[in-house]
């Protein structure tokens, strides 16, 4: 049977369940948890539904009976497909929240929320991104990535969030550094393009980097 994408009623209902009291309070949202399967989408490693639920829910949800799980784990896995999909098809990345700060440090934006969850998909499989051919190019895609989330403070990171136009200029490129990342780490080296998003260089794979 052909893959049925989530339809919006289907991730209003996902996202609804995750924002709930019957799960753990640090459970991922919908869009961190979005962040953390293109992560885990990128990553060269087959990564097991059992490996990466267990991250999403931090602890096990209270469902209201076996019909609900059963959705909401299947909602999972589609939008796991979903995302797999649009990475394969190279048409542009749609980042499901506006590119854009927090008004405050005590303020995340969805976007810092979902960039967040991206890099804990990075730390879950940091072995397979970092191989020696590929990870200054890989360290360079991540940056604008790095700079949106609320774990680093190494000083490159730091010096290009004191400006806010830098911030907005370097996150501006997450779409196309998702792409890029993805035909670094996913496609054979003789069909790889140049990577269209040109962040500043710096190999930033362990600096400062808090869980």
């Amino acid at each position: 049977m052909a893959h049925q994408p989530l339809d919006d009623l289907e991730l209003e209902t996902l996202e609804n369940f995750l924002d709930s009291e019957q799960v753990h309070e640090e459970c991922q949202n919908f869009v961190m948890a979005h962040g953390f399967l293109t992560a885990l989408a990128i990553c060269p490693a087959h990564i097991a539904e059992e490996q990466w639920l267990p991250v999403i829910f931090e602890d096990t949800p209270t469902f209201d009976n076996a019909k609900q799980e059963k959705q909401i784990l299947q909602y999972l896995s589609r939008l796991f497909l979903d995302i797999q999909k649009e990475l394969e098809s190279e048409e542009g990345f749609l980042i499901p929240c506006e590119l854009e700060m927090g008004a405050s440090p005590e303020e995340l934006s969805e976007l810092q929320e979902w960039a967040t969850g991206f890099m804990e998909g990075v730390f879950m499989t940091e072995a397979n991104w970092f191989e020696s051919e590929k990870e200054d190019v890989v360290a360079e895609l991540l940056l604008p990535v790095m700079v949106a989330s609320d774990l680093f403070d190494d000083e490159e990171v730091v010096q290009i969030r004191s400006s806010e136009k830098l911030t907005q200029s370097c996150i501006a490129q997450i779409p196309e550094v998702v792409t890029d990342l993805f035909l670094v780490l996913r496609t054979e080296p003789e069909k790889r393009p140049f990577p269209k998003a040109s962040p500043k260089k710096g190999n930033n794979k362990n600096k400062g980097k808090k869980r």
